[in-house]
């Protein structure tokens, strides 16, 4: 065992990783996603294409220079380096940021390195000579609201109005009538990236659901979730699509959590395991903010900053391959990358105890400025109310997590349940629709999956979105159609399936 003067030393090593996101240059333009400067079509992202040679040279290069390579996908390396070499290869100066914990929301992370402002910036032109660039990936945000002991597969009782899973959400969503027919996922590989999966909970070893979890680069023991964010939400997938072949890919490192996966390691793991779809209930806030990464404005961007073009790159890449991707559209975020064209963007309706629906003010509902005529959500899944704290679904997760100690929701503090929600519960709601969707009918689309959703999902006339999604006064509205606050409503599922 190591002493208390290791374990620190140990603490203090660790936090000099940085983790960074290599773009390359591709093979018929001489240019990556963030040198880049025209419009990206499917044309030029094929153009734009590395050589998997050049991929391979620049990898061992990266490793010869001190660099740890712990993935790569179709555009894009991802690696890790002490904060030394990367200083000294890009000729620059980091500045440890500090980020806060808002309320309802947690990021994997509340410390990083980043070059300050006017550091210098002078790479290695050696590097530079291979490479598109290279940037460090901030820490995401967890999209909801907000180990020890034994766990109860029964949930805990709660004086107010709240939805159970699997019964409340699969009769909400309209799932149960699919299941009896046989239409329960069965043989549709799915995978969801997230904090972690403590599938030893009662809850899920009492409804014999067959999962494995993988760890991203970083990330650590596949049995623990600290967050709790993961377990909770793949209950809400497994609700839905009982008998996926479900791969839950960790990111988080409890012990030192700044060394945990990004996103973009996070999907390129997840695309190892051949998946149909991929469920992410995380992302980032397309808004101006300062150094803490607080906004300062609810003004959106109107320009991806550069430190995601790799990860929109492989978004993009892995979509073209015909996988299914869902991300979360946000609680009052300007959610990216659930803005992407290329995703399934997931809001949220509230369904009251006698059944009327409205749009709910704590899911994101915006235009967005990055992507021309690009509206999110694309549909909804069940969200909580923020009057509520959005405590909405009663959903199972690892003991004394950080959700178990921290949601004030009624529950223990210790006893392996929460009443949570957020568009991070609406996601795998849609991934697990989907996975029906596609037993029932393999070939289909993303486009074509979009589509289904628009004919045949309850639409939803009462509420508004959330405010601070909206960069313009007020949470966008719903009303009689297709509305920016909810677009076609709440999903349907039997109905979807009937049009397939």
């Amino acid at each position: 065992m190591p002493s208390p003067k290791e374990k620190a030393h140990t603490r203090r090593k660790a936090s000099d990783t940085v983790r960074v996101a290599v773009t390359l240059p591709g093979h018929d333009i001489n240019e990556g996603p963030v040198a880049f400067s025209g419009a990206i079509t499917e044309t030029t992202m094929e153009q734009m294409r590395p050589d998997q040679n050049h991929i391979a040279t620049t990898m061992k290069h990266l490793e010869k220079l001190g660099f740890e390579v712990t993935n790569k996908g179709l555009f894009s390396i991802s690696a890790r380096c002490s904060k030394k070499t990367y200083e000294k290869l890009f000729g620059t100066k980091l500045t440890r940021h500090r980020l806060p914990f808002h309320k309802g929301e947690r990021c994997q992370a509340n410390a990083f390195y980043f070059p300050g402002e006017g550091a210098p910036w002078n790479p290695d032109q050696g590097l530079m000579s291979m490479i598109d660039d290279a940037y460090i990936q901030w820490p995401h945000i967890y999209m909801n609201s907000l180990f020890s002991g034994a766990t109860s597969a029964i949930p805990p009782t709660v004086n107010y109005h709240h939805l159970r899973v699997p019964g409340d959400v699969t009769m909400l969503l309209n799932a149960d009538l699919s299941h009896r027919d046989g239409i329960t996922g069965k043989g549709v590989r799915v995978a969801m990236v997230d904090s972690g999966f403590a599938m030893d909970h009662a809850y899920f070893q009492a409804r014999g659901y067959q999962t494995s979890t993988v760890l991203a680069p970083g990330a650590t023991d596949v049995n623990l979730d600290g967050n709790g964010h993961g377990t909770a939400e793949s209950a809400n997938l497994l609700a839905m699509a009982p008998d996926v072949e479900f791969t839950g890919v960790k990111l988080d490192n409890e012990i030192f959590p700044a060394n945990g996966a990004t996103i973009l390691e996070g999907l390129q793991t997840a695309m190892l395991h051949n998946p149909q779809v991929i469920s992410v209930s995380l992302g980032y806030d397309m808004c101006p903010t300062n150094s803490l990464g607080q906004r300062t404005s609810n003004s959106h961007l109107t320009t991806l900053p550069n430190s995601l073009k790799a990860l929109e790159a492989e978004i993009r890449a892995i979509a073209a391959t015909g996988v299914i991707v869902v991300f979360s559209a946000g609680n009052g975020h300007v959610a990216f990358p659930g803005m992407m064209p290329e995703v399934i963007s997931a809001g949220g309706v509230y369904v009251e105890q006698d059944g009327t629906m409205r749009a709910s003010d704590y899911a994101s509902a915006f235009s967005s400025k990055i992507y021309p005529a690009r509206d999110v959500p694309d549909v909804c899944g069940l969200v909580g109310l923020a009057q509520n704290g959005a405590h909405y679904i009663m959903l199972p997760l690892q003991p004394d997590c950080d959700i178990d100690r921290q949601n004030g929701d009624g529950t223990a503090t210790n006893d392996g349940w929460a009443v949570i929600s957020g568009t991070s519960a609406a996601a795998p709601q849609l991934a697990g629709a989907i996975a029906l969707l596609l037993e029932k009918n393999p070939g289909l689309s993303a486009a074509d999956i979009k589509t289904v959703f628009d004919q045949t999902s309850k639409d939803v006339v009462n509420g508004t979105a959330n405010a601070a999604s909206n960069e313009n006064n007020g949470g966008m509205p719903a009303g009689p159609g297709r509305d920016g606050a909810t677009g076609p409503g709440l999903i349907d599922i039997s109905a979807a399936l009937a049009l397939v």
